[in-house]
This record gives structure tokens, sequence and C-alpha cells, in this order.
């Protein structure tokens, strides 16, 4: 467990905290380009660590971050004008442009230099994989954008989604790096009966994740950092001579990912929006050279797997806490664990019961929340380093984001943080 003290050190990320210091160090996704899609077109709200903003897409196509009142009299710029390179407030017509100048002050007197002297807090913004990035730190600090595969490949082999999670975003990196949980909470009732039938199935096609990840055969876990963050090692029994390791990422500052992942890989963002809120981000990417499917690419869209079905629209999820996630207790009592459709929403259910934030004080953690505990640590002496003058190694090595989760066969008696095999399940293909 934490400390009452560090459970809020952990939690708040607003402008003035240390982990919302430590945040500000990298490049965080805050929408898709999708949902800024027409030059002059409709300003977007947008809160990120606590502030409220405005995103617009100027005449010539750029994308602007910046505070949502206006400096005159607060009025709300979601409600501005997008005309002629800037956004101009429909309280006196102060106008602005992508980097918070005003441009324009109608009424003051023509020959006054008080605009000049106007100047909202704006973000600079860069357009990558499908979605907008903004950088909030100081400049002096801003580093190159990380180099996740997923950004690399043609648009037809990714899809990416995002949606709103009502609960702090430590509790929800959490549950991206638990490597056990899935094999209770995103299982069917059968699994356990099934057990000789999974197994004898995995041993005719090779499959080590049937043989080995069972509930009957838990894992140790272990985790080993590195200069993007933790790869953490779950090791499954396996024969006399090797086991069968499986490697969850966790890269700074609230990236994860598990192996797996159907036609290719997986991976989640999970963006502080405020101390109570996460935006939640999937990213799905062919690894095999060749584009997603049309049916897996409507399967994502229609919220199957990781990627929550959202109301039309919105990024709210159709299954959310006030409708109880529509859970169906006949099938929890005989078909599958939770009642709950969608990974997605069978994880908001634990991570948002567990209210808006986590009092981390009632826990009583064992041996698999090994990465969980490691998590915390790196972000918490990452943000107390921030605080001592020294900037983050992972924000400054966009090179080392170049890794997938994976998992293999390791020897009983290998060094597994060392081993080859581990190089070759986690190495990215470009």
């Amino acid at each position: 467990m934490l400390s009452a003290l560090d459970n809020e050190r952990l939690a708040r990320i607003g402008p003035g905290t240390e982990m919302g210091a430590l945040m500000r160090r990298y490049w965080i996704p805050f929408l898709l380009t999708e949902d800024v899609p027409d030059a002059d077109g409709d300003p977007v709200r947008v809160t990120l660590l606590g502030e409220r903003l405005v995103a617009f897409r100027n005449s010539v196509g750029q994308v602007g971050l910046v505070d949502r009142l206006c400096a005159h009299r607060n009025a709300d710029l979601f409600f501005g004008r997008n005309e002629e390179n800037g956004l101009r407030c429909t309280y006196h017509g102060w106008k602005y442009d992508i980097d918070g100048k005003c441009t324009d002050m109608p009424s003051e007197a023509s020959d006054s230099s008080f605009r000049d002297k106007i100047q909202l807090r704006a973000y600079p913004v860069r357009e990558r994989g499908g979605v907008l990035w903004t950088y909030m730190g100081p400049k002096e600090h801003m580093q190159p954008m990380p180099e996740f595969e997923w950004t690399r490949v043609p648009d037809d082999h990714r899809y990416v989604s995002w949606n709103f999670q009502e609960n702090n975003y430590a509790q929800a990196i959490e549950g991206g790096i638990d490597t056990v949980h899935s094999v209770y909470l995103h299982s069917a009732m059968d699994s356990h009966r099934r057990l000789n039938d999974w197994q004898n199935e995995g041993k005719d096609s090779g499959d080590v994740t049937k043989m080995y990840r069972t509930r009957e055969n838990p894992p140790k876990l272990k985790a080993l950092e590195t200069d993007f963050g933790l790869i953490i090692g779950g090791r499954y029994p396996g024969d006399e001579t090797q086991d069968y390791w499986r490697f969850n990422l966790f890269w700074m500052p609230f990236y994860t990912a598990p192996p797996g992942g159907g036609e290719g890989k997986m991976m989640h963002a999970f963006v502080p929006v405020d101390d109570v809120t996460t935006a939640r981000w999937c990213f799905t990417w062919s690894t095999n050279g060749k584009p997603l499917s049309r049916r897996h690419v409507a399967d994502l869209r229609k919220g199957q797997g990781v990627h929550a079905q959202t109301i039309p629209g919105t990024h709210w999820p159709v299954r959310n806490m006030r409708n109880d996630y529509l859970i169906d207790r006949e099938e929890q009592r005989h078909l599958t664990f939770t009642g709950i459709k969608g990974t997605g929403e069978q994880d908001f259910s634990v991570q948002e019961g567990m209210g808006k934030v986590s009092d981390r004080t009632r826990e009583h953690l064992g041996v698999t929340d090994i990465g969980i505990i490691a998590m915390r640590r790196m972000l918490l002496h990452s943000a107390a380093a921030i605080r001592e003058g020294a900037e983050p190694t992972s924000a400054r090595s966009p090179d080392a984001y170049r890794v997938r989760p994976g998992q293999t066969m390791i020897p009983t008696d290998a060094d597994w943080t060392t081993h080859e095999n581990l190089q070759e399940a986690i190495a990215a293909t470009y």
C-alpha cells in the first residue's frame, strides 16, 4: 500500500503538483485528428492535466491549443468564431491565433498597442499517427516525440480510439500492467472446467499461452527498469527445461501494453484529463506488413475487444458506471466472469468502482503486484527528481520507445533480463 501522502502525490496532476510537472515533460495525445477535421471548423473543448483549453484548426489547417478563456473578461472561447486564421471571442471580438497571440482587438482604438501585450497560454501541437499531440512543459526541456511503432505504420495498418474513464489515471495504468487479472476479469465461466481441453488444444497447436497461462498455474512477477519505463515479466512454470514468460510494458508516463492483440499488437495510453477523469486511448496496429482487415476494423468500431463502444458523436462509453455497464447477472452466473460485455467495460467496472481516486492505504498487495509497485515507485521517484533538477531519462529517449509487448519461452536456469529471447520477443519491426 501507499501512505496517504504518497497517494496524493501520485494522483494529483494539476499545475503546480509534482506529478503534473512530470507529465508535462512528455508529448501527450489529446485528440484524434478527425476530432478537429476542418480548417475554420468548430472549436473543440479540451481539458488536459487539469487545464481548461480549446483546440481549433485555422484557415491553413494548423491546429492550435490555447486557454479556453478570453484574456479580456474570461468569456468561453469554445463559443468563438473560427475565422481568418484565428479564434474570435464573441463577447467583444478579441481574436487569437494558434500561438495564443491577440491579433485583433476591435473594442480598442485602432492605434492602440494594447493587443501586443495580450497573450493566451498556448501549447505546441503536432499531428502524427492520426493523433494530435501537445507538449505542456517548459520549452527548454521539450524533446522529440516518442518513436512508437504504431505511429510509423500506414494509416490502414492501425486503428485508434479514445474514451473518457471516470477515475484517476494511476488506477487505470495499474490495470493495464496487471498481467494476472485477465484470467479472471476477462474470462468465461467454463474456462476452469475446460482446463484440460484448453491445455491439450495448446499442445496440439503449439500455443504456449493456452498451455501455461491458467488459473492453476499462477505466475511469479519481476520488474526490470529500462530507458522507456518498465518491462514487467510474468514467469509461468513450464516443463522441466523452460518457462513461459509474458512481458507487459509500461512506457513512461502513462502507456501500457500486454502481449497479444489478434491480427497485430495493442497498447493503451491513460492520459490524465484532471485528477478524477482519464482519457483512455487504444492503439491497435498490424505487425504483419498488411492492412488491418475490414472486418477487424468494423469490429473495433463497434467496441469489440479493448476499444470501448461510445455514444455516437461523443467519447463517452455506452456501457458506463451510470447504467452499471449493462451487467447481465444471468450471464454472470452461467457464462462469463463479470456478465459485462467488452474488455474495456470490464476494466471500467473495477477501476471506476474503486472510486474517483483509489484510497491505496487500504490495499493489501500480493506477489502478483510487483509491477504495480515498481510503476508507482518510478513515477514518484521521477516526479521528486524533477523537483531536484533532474530530468527524466525516458523523456529524452524517444528511440527507447521502439519496443513492443511480447511472450516467449526462456530456459529455467537463464537470466531472463539478458536472455536473447527477451530481446527478440519485444523487438519492434522498424
